[in-house]
């Protein structure tokens, strides 16, 4: 006998819409309704007037409940956006008032400067009195600083670069200038050639031999016995003797070349003061040129007649010149040409130099 077993099959109760739960938002929307059969044609006006109902039954609800919330009153109307509006339009116009003080405040500053800008150009184009004065006398005081390092120093110059120990060679010739005993080797205390490059072709004038004598009385001895005549002459070499100035006292006295011109011209004995000066003695008062300015008066104190001098002060490179054009810096030179324009100035002014001193009184 055999034994069969048999499955019953246990048959589920399908879901109906009834056994859903309910949404919270059904609640403002009413019950669900069942979807309509789509075999069934003659229930589909029931099925769409059925749903225009539920809609107007939403939109209802929906109404009751914004008029019956609670917040109502803070919903933004009109009025409210108008608030705003110029709440914000206040805001801003107190930060642009704010903004624009600070713009009157920067604008008066930069007036003033530029006021100040402009007066001071116009004190550096047309500079008054005083000034000029302070410039003038500032000038003065540190050309003579440089004339006292350089006052017992004598320049020799016409001998050639072969003569290679120039000590030895300026101890001969000062012997020989003086008249007097050989001089001791501590006489000169040192004693070099003008620094710059030496001169490559044998014709080219050699440079200058700068000695520094610390006996001041041997070298005042020197050159008055050099003021004597222009050229000496010692072991086949030709030289001259002159005193060592700074380039500012050289370009005065250049300039100043037609003034002493005049003084030669009209007898009237003069002399070369320090700090820089050109100084006569006439009944027993001292009248000098310092300046430029003093130029037309001098003139006029010793009736001579009026001469134009250039501004020696500002050809000397110490001062700005106000006229100088303005544009692309010009090309430097070479070393050797700016020593040799250097020598060649030295040389004119220190030839002025002797000319005056013999033609001055003792």
């Amino acid at each position: 006998m055999v034994r069969t077993t048999s499955r019953r099959s246990t048959r589920r109760t399908p879901h109906t819409l009834e056994d859903q739960q309910t949404s919270p938002i059904t609640a403002y929307f009413g019950a669900p309704q069942g979807r309509p059969s789509t075999k069934d044609t003659t229930k589909m006006a029931a099925a769409s007037q059925m749903t225009e109902t539920s809609g107007q039954t939403a939109i209802a609800r929906l109404e009751r409940l914004i008029a019956d919330l609670p917040t109502r009153a803070e919903l933004p109307t009109r009025t409210d956006f108008k608030d705003m509006l110029d709440q914000m339009q206040a805001a801003m116009g107190r930060e642009i008032a704010e903004v624009r003080a600070e713009l009157s405040a920067v604008d008066t500053r930069v007036a003033r400067l530029e006021e100040a800008a402009a007066s001071h150009a116009s004190c550096t184009t047309t500079p008054d009195l005083p000034t000029n004065q302070r410039l003038s006398d500032m000038q003065r005081r540190l050309d003579d600083l440089e004339n006292r390092s350089r006052r017992h120093n004598i320049r020799v110059r016409g001998v050639h670069e072969g003569v290679t120990e120039v000590k030895d060679f300026l101890l001969g010739a000062f012997t020989h200038i003086l008249g007097c005993p050989n001089l001791p080797y501590s006489a000169i205390d040192r004693a070099h050639r003008a620094l710059r490059p030496r001169a490559v072709t044998d014709s080219a004038p050699p440079r200058d031999i700068i000695c520094h004598i610390p006996d001041f009385a041997l070298k005042e001895a020197i050159l008055l016995k050099a003021r004597i005549r222009r050229k000496w002459r010692f072991a086949n070499e030709s030289f001259e003797l002159f005193q060592d100035l700074s380039p500012h006292t050289l370009t005065a006295r250049r300039e100043l070349r037609p003034i002493t011109q005049l003084l030669r011209e009209a007898d009237i004995p003069y002399r070369w003061g320090f700090p820089f000066s050109l100084q006569v003695r006439r009944n027993n008062k001292l009248i000098a040129i310092r300046t430029p300015l003093d130029v037309a008066p001098f003139l006029a104190e010793l009736n001579l007649p009026p001469t134009e001098v250039p501004d020696w002060e500002h050809l000397s490179g110490m001062t700005p010149s106000a006229e100088k054009p303005a544009g692309p810096p010009r090309p430097r030179k070479s070393p050797r040409k700016g020593r040799r324009a250097e020598d060649q100035l030295l040389a004119d002014s220190q030839s002025i130099t002797r000319q005056d001193s013999l033609s001055v009184a003792p």
